[in-house]
């Protein structure tokens, strides 16, 4: 039941917002074939529930039956969990509606039928609740922005846009996702760079409204298409991210906005730069983190507003162009590849960011850290993007253009060579078999992951489908989303980790949030312990997948024994609560080592687990105190830090003298030389990006890893990145040039 999607015809139609939760309220009584149905939303101001919407007949006397319900919803919405009541003359169930662990409302419905509601009947609500606290927080985001009139906002463009720079430009940054693009620039989340000009001649109001509404329109079918093409090529819940940019444009709120900024003697393209200019200002000022977060949401529209109003929807599409934005959301990536552009360069963002591991995944190239990109480019210019180097060339002269399609053309024929290692297990050339699984993050990872080779699942990183979503996916979400990996690999490993929520990766839900720094404890499974009902939903999704087929959890951020014993725990007692038939395969646990009180127990985890996963993004994060989101402090060679590859070794030996097998993941392991480096420690297996599988098996089949074993000693013993980055790079050479 898709309650939001019906909402978004008529949020659009100048409802207002009581109007909009009586359309929702008659809805959910529909589909729940409930006798009524109640919305409550929570005043912080008197920390007290309030009935906004009311549709059919309570059971029983309506004066007791409200009250009831009432306090119901306020228990609900307490513990964060459905609360059923059964009353002489029906039942009543209410589940709550809650945004990182603060509570929005309730929804009730009650019936005549007497006993509990199933379980099923009990997910449905929480379906339909998690779908409307993207309604009301949309209406709350709005309600705040209408808080004040003064538009200080002058006309014009954004203020300190920076003057154009003729000629070309070489600009150097983070080399993100690897490849060679060439593309026109296209802004996205970023005000467009020509200034909003009042027209010359007497402001006509009603022309300038229809080109507002006009601007609006097209906006709406952008993201419509957006959407469904996502929908289409990526997964529906990768989809879902793009709801809430309808949600928004469709406000009431906003157009009043704009009309109020148009009827004082404004143009359609300054009444729009003012309005939301404002609107993003106020947000910014907000206390609440959560509506300082939807800034992003307002600049995207602001640039694709503005592309329709100034630039007559010339930089609307993204194919065969090039992105250009402040920063690479998930979001953003997802559209790229949805429209087929080129390329991305952003002004943040490191080498493991969420969003460059998603463009990395999905093939496109990309370069971060670029120092006032925004500023120094225009919507059109020819843009050069070598997402190997890090270097973005602007207006290329036809010398460099023509130096850089011939190295574009160099990359293809190396990538159809690589072509030839897809289905050739990997091997070195003394004859060590090398297991390579692929990283996945979502549906359209398991097919490319298949295609180039992969023996199975190394890492799942499963957090996607919450984040793209404003409340958590339903456990039978959850049970179709990780069947495809059993479809797409029925005998190799699957490694689910458990849902890992951190600083990087925002999410909106009906309780959990993690901090937002990146080295803030409260994270992964510590946030899980105060949530067991999300860890328990997706725990039984995991097994209702498998079925009877082997069935490995992977426990993210463990820092001792007490808190992996703590997860098995919760799990085992999860699975058992299963009442399905067939969820009962064999069960593995496994830890990931990425902090460095896992390194020092290792020997101790080991007693409880069946393998080990060392992730090294974390790893490196933690270890060498950096931020993969910042540029400033994160860098390509940080893989090659003695210290690491010292760890690795540790964690490899301590595994191994127990009996238990190491996969290493992350970006680390997909680095030709670093992967030798780890088959040469005792790595059982490497997990990677599955583009980079084809190029990783070549690089492993051209070397030896017996005599590089010999020096890995010398390798490590290497006082600095640099120098040990030399040193394993000689020996590796000496190795193809031996073997050739």
């Amino acid at each position: 039941m898709k309650i939001a999607d019906k909402l978004l015809g008529v949020f659009g139609c100048s409802r207002s917002f009581d109007e909009l939760l009586g359309f929702a309220v008659a809805n959910i009584a529909h589909e729940m074939a409930a006798d009524s149905c109640s919305i409550f939303l929570f005043d912080p101001s008197t920390r007290s529930l309030q009935l906004r919407a009311s549709s059919g007949q309570p059971a029983g006397h309506a004066t007791a039956a409200l009250a009831a319900a009432e306090g119901l919803a306020g228990t609900a919405l307490t513990q964060m969990l459905p609360e059923t009541k059964d009353h002489d003359s029906g039942s009543v169930l209410a589940v709550p509606m809650a945004l990182r662990g603060q509570p929005i409302g309730a929804i009730v419905v009650q019936t005549t039928q007497r006993g509990p509601y199933t379980a099923e009947q009990i997910q449905v609500l929480f379906e339909v609740a998690s779908q409307m606290v993207g309604i009301v927080e949309n209406a709350r985001v709005f309600k705040t922005l209408a808080g004040g009139k003064d538009l200080e906002k002058k006309p014009g463009g954004p203020e300190g846009r920076g003057e154009r720079h003729d000629g070309e430009q070489v600009l150097h940054g983070v080399a993100a996702s690897p490849g060679i693009a060439i593309g026109r620039a296209v802004l996205r989340r970023a005000y467009a760079k020509q200034p909003a000009q009042q027209p010359s001649g007497p402001h006509d109001d009603a022309a300038e409204r229809v080109r507002v509404r006009d601007a609006f329109e097209k906006t709406r079918n952008d993201v419509a298409r957006i959407r469904d093409a996502a929908a289409r090529d990526l997964g529906e819940e990768h989809a879902l991210i793009f709801t809430s940019h309808l949600v928004m444009l469709g406000d009431p709120a906003l157009h009043e906005r704009i009309e109020e900024v148009v009827a004082s003697g404004l143009a359609a393209p300054a009444a729009i730069d003012a309005a939301l200019g404002e609107f993003a200002d106020r947000l910014r000022t907000v206390g609440d983190p959560y509506l300082q977060d939807r800034v992003e949401d307002i600049d995207d529209l602001h640039s694709r507003l503005a592309d329709h109003l100034v630039l007559d929807g010339r930089g609307g599409s993204l194919g065969t162009q090039i992105v250009v934005s402040p920063h690479v959301a998930p979001s953003l990536v997802m559209e790229t590849k949805a429209q087929g552009a080129h390329g991305i360069v952003a002004e943040l963002g490191g080498t493991t960011s969420h969003g460059v591991l998603l463009a990395r995944s999905l093939g496109i190239p990309a370069v971060t850290g670029v120092d006032d990109i925004v500023r120094r480019i225009d919507p059109g210019d020819v843009v050069v993007v070598d997402g190997s180097a890090g270097i973005v060339v602007v207006r290329p002269t036809p010398e460099t253009l023509a130096r850089f399609e011939k190295r574009a053309q160099d990359v293809e024929r190396l990538r159809t060579e690589f072509a030839k290692y897809r289905h050739v297990p990997a091997r070195t050339a003394d004859g060590v078999d090398v297991s390579i699984l692929s990283n996945v993050a979502f549906g359209a990872d398991l097919a490319l992951a298949k295609e180039n080779g992969a023996e199975g699942v190394g890492l799942y990183r499963t957090e996607f489908p919450f984040i793209v979503r404003g409340g958590f996916p339903t456990r039978d979400e959850q049970v179709r989303i990780y069947r495809k990996a059993y479809d797409a690999f029925p005998q190799g490993p699957i490694n689910f980790r458990i849902l890992d929520l951190a600083g990087d990766k925002f999410v909106s839900t009906r309780g959990a949030a993690a901090a937002r720094g990146a080295f803030h404890g409260y994270r992964s499974i510590r946030v899980l312990f105060d949530y067991p009902h999300v860890l328990r939903d997706q725990v039984q999704a995991f097994a209702l997948a498998a079925g009877r087929r082997p069935l490995r959890i992977l426990v993210p951020m463990v820092s001792s024994v007490d808190e992996l014993l703590r997860v098995k725990q919760m799990t085992l007692e999860a699975i058992e609560q299963v009442v399905e038939p067939g969820a009962r395969g064999t069960l593995q646990f496994g830890a990931m080592i990425e902090l460095a009180a896992a390194v020092e127990i290792t020997a101790d985890l080991a007693a409880h687990v069946d393998f080990f996963s060392i992730g090294t993004n974390d790893l490196i994060q933690y270890t060498l105190v950096i931020d993969r989101e910042d540029p400033r402090m994160t860098s390509v060679n940080d893989a090659y830090h003695p210290a690491i590859l010292r760890i690795i070794r540790r964690v490899i030996s301590a595994a191994h003298h127990a009996h238990k097998p190491v996969t290493v993941c992350g970006e680390m392991a997909a680095r030709a030389d670093l992967a030798l480096a780890l088959v040469a420690l005792g790595a059982d297996a490497l997990s990677v990006a599955a583009p980079e599988i084809p190029g990783l098996k070549r690089s492993l089949a051209r070397a030896s890893i017996g005599p590089l074993a010999e020096q890995i000693d010398r390798v490590l013993a290497c006082p600095d990145g640099l120098a040990l980055q030399a040193a394993l790079r000689e020996a590796v050479t000496a190795r193809a040039e031996d073997t050739a």
